[in-house]
């Protein structure tokens, strides 16, 4: 069953224009139910259990003290808190992916919280794994083209485990929440669902993880820990498809390889590529699992150029050569990660 999220506030375009962003963006997750007056709100809680209630900072402590809710938050209109008020807020006037996900860290704070998938338990998952040894093949424009593309069918996360991914620059932007904090959670034994929606951005249909936040960060998880975190967001999110950007992740990368269904491994011709893939190979056929090599699908991926505008980078990357590739490899392939 969804959570019932309602958004009590004096001003009607807000409140159901949040409701209905929230309606589209957390298909699974939360329903919301705009409110305008005290009277409507009072008679919905008396049939209807509310999980989260939004009210307007100009809504009175004292006019929504009886309505029954498991976490009230406070929409303010001014982006710093003022350190007076103690109930949780989010900032009013942002944008509804940042609303959702400040709305999520403090849900997620409830003991005995838990992520409902209604609908996905039945549906097949998995993790579709783009790795090389070799550097400089294309990797991760494949894996974003990758993601964008099967995010237009399915609901699809893109994950990058690369050291530097380059993404604060390409979209210009600091995050508050990234993969440190997803670890963080893990290691306490407090991860769920609900936590990737207090982190997860958008890039048009496909959803995303900022990566980790500085590189020393990897030296507190484990490969082994990593694969089974990833094991954990595939089985209790809404998201059916992971596309896994193993990047350079060369600390003992096989535990990681070894929860994916089927991997894409981009190779170069040149000599020192070739040592390089044949030295993984040895590696891979000593200490993987027998299966390991049928997931390999070694293939070549076009070279991709630069972009008009470095923030329209990824999405550019489905109308040029990379885009036509990656529809042809997708195409008629799926059994390679539903079987």
């Amino acid at each position: 069953m969804k959570k019932i999220m309602a958004v009590y506030d004096e001003d009607p375009f807000y409140a159901e224009r949040l409701s209905d962003y929230v309606n589209r963006k957390e298909k699974g997750i939360f329903k919301a139910q705009a409110f305008t007056s005290k009277e409507r709100l009072e008679e919905f809680a008396k049939d209807h259990e509310i999980d989260v209630l939004l009210a307007g900072e100009s809504v009175g402590k004292e006019e929504i003290r009886d309505v029954k809710t498991v976490q009230k938050i406070y929409l303010t209109e001014e982006r710093e808190a003022d350190g007076i008020r103690e109930e949780a807020s989010v900032y009013k006037y942002q944008s509804g992916d940042d609303i959702i996900r400040e709305i999520m860290a403090v849900y997620c704070e409830i003991p005995g919280v838990k992520a409902a998938n209604p609908g996905l338990a039945e549906r097949k998952k998995r993790i579709i794994g783009v790795y090389s040894p070799v550097g400089r093949c294309g990797k991760t424009c494949l894996s974003l083209a990758m993601g964008q593309l099967l995010a237009k069918e399915e609901k699809v996360l893109f994950i990058s485990l690369d050291t530097f991914t380059g993404f604060s620059q390409l979209w210009d932007e600091q995050w508050k929440r990234d993969m440190s904090d997803l670890i963080y959670y893990y290691k306490q034994g407090r991860f769920h669902g609900l936590r990737l929606n207090s982190i997860v951005y958008y890039l048009g249909d496909m959803a995303w993880l900022p990566p980790f936040r500085y590189p020393d960060d990897y030296s507190h998880v484990t490969a082994a820990e990593m694969a089974e975190l990833l094991t954990l967001m595939l089985r209790e999110s809404v998201y059916e498809t992971i596309v896994l950007d193993i990047g350079n992740y060369d600390r003992q990368v096989l535990p990681i390889l070894e929860v994916c269904n089927v991997i894409y491994m981009p190779i170069k011709e040149d000599p020192i590529s070739q040592a390089k893939l044949k030295e993984f190979e040895n590696y891979a056929n000593d200490f993987g699992s027998r299966g390991m090599k049928e997931k390999v699908h070694k293939i070549h991926v076009p070279l991709v150029t630069g972009a008009k505008r470095m923030e329209h980078f990824p999405q550019e990357l489905l109308w040029g050569d990379m885009g036509d590739f990656v529809r042809g490899l997708l195409k008629g392939q799926r059994g390679l990660w539903s079987s």
